[in-house]
């Protein structure tokens, strides 16, 4: 049986006594594969996401990352969690205005110390964003801006990469060059892609589907990316 990456284990989340975000979500997904989280906004999914990182913790329940409990961890391991095994895409694209794309790649670099087998100049070569290494995020397209920050995200060779609506501020053209790149990155680095969108056309590029709903979550295998 293929090992895990991300186990949810019956993930409640509250916030004061109202009624529950996630109301016992469980779920799995395997190393290398590549889930959509799919629902109406406000129905969780950042939450979901948030609690997977380390970002925020459940009111009860459980997160495995690669079979490593996370939800009583102090505060400087879910740091290094992060750092050394969890990337982060956001809508936003978060690029740091006075770095260049190189720069701004290769910057997670500089808080982990970590030797990677391929720098930058690799992964803007892979993400088709070469020809950009030295302008600044305010001279570059929505789209040459996402994936950038996907390759950043990629720069500490991170287990698992969690995108939260991370097509959102794009075009439909320049939305699938980064659906093509999050396919990229679970064919030829093995990672595993959770990514979360409202957009049902979007999802039906992942391997399969998480439908988030009241709270709860339902699985389909259907997909084939």
């Amino acid at each position: 049986m293929p090992a895990l990456a991300v186990e949810v284990i019956d993930l409640v989340k509250k916030y004061d006594g109202r009624e529950a975000v996630l109301n016992g979500v469980t779920f799995s997904v395997q190393r290398g594969e590549f889930v959509t989280i799919f629902g109406k906004s406000g129905c969780g999914k950042t939450t979901l996401l948030n609690i997977v990182g380390g970002l925020d913790r459940p009111t009860s329940g459980d997160v495995k990352i690669e079979g490593q409990s996370t939800v009583d961890m102090s505060e400087d391991d879910h740091a290094r969690l992060r750092l050394d095994r969890i990337g982060f895409v956001f809508q936003d694209y978060n690029l740091l205005s006075d770095l260049t794309v190189k720069e701004n790649i290769a910057l997670p670099l500089r808080f982990s110390g970590k030797k990677v087998a391929h720098g930058p100049e690799y992964l803007m070569d892979e993400f088709g964003i070469s020809h950009i290494a030295d302008e600044r995020p305010n001279r570059i397209s929505g789209g040459e801006a996402q994936r950038a920050a996907i390759a950043r995200a990629m720069m500490n060779e991170p287990k698992v990469i969690l995108a939260d609506e991370p097509t959102g501020n794009l075009d439909s053209e320049n939305t699938m060059n980064v659906i093509e790149a999050f396919k990229l990155i679970m064919r030829d680095f093995g990672t595993t892609v959770l990514l979360a969108t409202h957009d049902k056309d979007l999802a039906k590029h992942s391997v399969s589907v998480l439908f988030l709903e009241s709270g709860r979550a339902v699985r389909d295998h259907e997909n084939s990316a």
